[in-house]
């Protein structure tokens, strides 16, 4: 009984005393899931990784990390961003920022439909214009001449299949 009662002593002073060490060697964790750091980790292109899952992505985990790092040193959110575009210029970012030149990015789409849509709406009036008789109340009376005409075509059309 003594030997049982030694050896559980020992036995939970071993792994007691692992359990702690391992527990001290751990440094604190950054708060991945920190708002301000997920939109921060949102808006990087991470070179095409950015839509990758952060478990199966290693370069996704190193942007991680790094971010992180520089969550660490006091940076805020548009210091990193700044950084990003200055070692990897405007691709480091999923969208381009929304002045200069890359405003017109963000308004030509827009503008395009727009005037394409003015373009159908004036080339469908034209259109009607041009087709008077088939607008409705706007048609022509056949006259007589026209019906004699027609009754002629008629009859010998039918003349001739009969």
């Amino acid at each position: 009984m003594k030997r049982i009662t030694g050896f559980i002593i020992l036995f939970s002073i071993l792994f007691g005393g692992i359990s702690v060490s391992a527990e001290s060697n751990v440094k604190n964790e950054f708060d991945y899931s920190n708002p301000e750091f997920q939109a921060t980790v949102d808006m990087l292109s991470m070179e095409g990784h950015g839509n990758d899952d952060v478990a199966s992505c290693s370069v996704k985990q190193l942007y991680y990390q790094e971010v992180a790092e520089m969550f660490e040193k006091g940076m805020t959110k548009q210091e990193i961003l700044d950084y990003y575009v200055e070692e990897l210029g405007v691709q480091a970012l999923k969208a381009p920022p929304k002045k200069g030149f890359n405003l017109t990015l963000w308004v030509t789409p827009f503008l395009l439909i727009f005037l394409v849509l003015i373009l159908i709406f004036i080339l469908i009036k034209k259109w009607k214009k041009l087709t008077p008789a088939l607008q409705t109340g706007t048609e022509q009376p056949v006259t007589d001449i026209e019906t004699e005409i027609y009754h002629s075509i008629i009859e010998e059309e039918r003349k001739q299949i009969l």
